[in-house]
C-alpha cells in the first residue's frame, strides 16, 4: 500500500484520503506563488467538488460562461455537472485552482479518449484572478500532466474575439491558430 501525500497549507483544500477516488493524482497537489504576491493552492478535481461548481457557476459572469461554451446561458444540469467534477485522472483530467479562502478561482481540463492521440483542452480562471499568471501556471500544470499520462496532442478552441487567448497559448507552446468560421484552433505537440 503506498502512502498518499497530505499538503499542509493555509488553503485546507487537499481532499483527506477517503474523499480521494482511486487513481487521485496527488502528486499534482501544489501551492503556487502568482505575480502579485498571491498564493493558490491546486489539486485534481474530485466528486465532491460539486457544490463548488454548482456555486462558481451560479456567480460566474455571463461573458466568462460564454467564451467556456460558446453559447449565452449554458445550463448546469446534472449530467454536465457529473461530467465536470468525475474524471479518470489519465484520460480525461481537471485541475481546480483555489484561493485562501477556500474559493475555487480557476480550473482547467483536458478531455480525451484512450482511442485519440489528442485531447481537448479547457480553462476558466474568475475576473479578479486574471493577469497574474494563473492561467500560465495552471496551462503549464495541465500540459506537463498530460506528458506523463501519454497525451500526444493538445487542441485549443476559442472564440476568436477572446483576444487574450492567442498571447496566452502561445505563451506557453502552443502554435498559431486557425480560424474557421469565428472559432480559433491552436494546437500544441507533447
Amino acid at each position: 500500500m503506498s502512502a498518499q501525500r497530505e499538503i499542509s497549507s493555509p488553503f485546507a483544500q487537499s481532499p483527506v484520503a477517503a474523499a480521494r477516488p482511486p487513481g487521485y493524482p496527488a502528486e499534482l497537489e501544489q501551492i503556487l506563488s502568482l505575480r502579485d504576491g498571491r498564493s493558490v493552492f491546486v489539486r485534481p478535481v474530485i466528486p465532491a467538488d460539486e457544490l463548488a461548481f454548482e456555486r462558481e457557476w451560479r456567480e460566474a459572469d455571463p461573458e466568462t460562461l460564454y467564451q467556456r461554451f460558446f453559447t449565452p446561458r449554458p445550463k448546469l444540469d446534472a449530467q454536465r455537472l457529473h461530467s465536470l467534477t468525475h474524471v479518470d485522472y489519465r484520460w480525461r483530467l481537471a485541475l481546480l485552482a483555489f484561493a485562501e479562502d477556500g474559493r475555487a478561482i480557476g480550473v482547467t481540463r483536458y478531455e480525451g479518449a484512450p482511442d485519440r492521440e489528442s485531447a481537448e483542452i479547457a480553462f476558466v480562471v474568475k475576473p479578479e484572478w486574471r493577469r497574474v499568471g494563473l492561467a500560465s501556471l495552471l496551462l503549464h500544470l495541465l500540459i506537463e500532466a498530460a506528458r506523463v499520462r501519454g497525451i500526444s496532442h493538445l487542441v485549443a478552441l476559442f472564440l476568436l474575439n477572446n483576444t487574450a487567448m492567442v498571447p496566452l497559448l502561445t505563451k506557453v507552446g502552443f502554435g498559431p491558430p486557425r480560424i474557421d468560421a469565428g472559432v480559433a484552433v491552436a494546437e500544441i505537440r507533447l
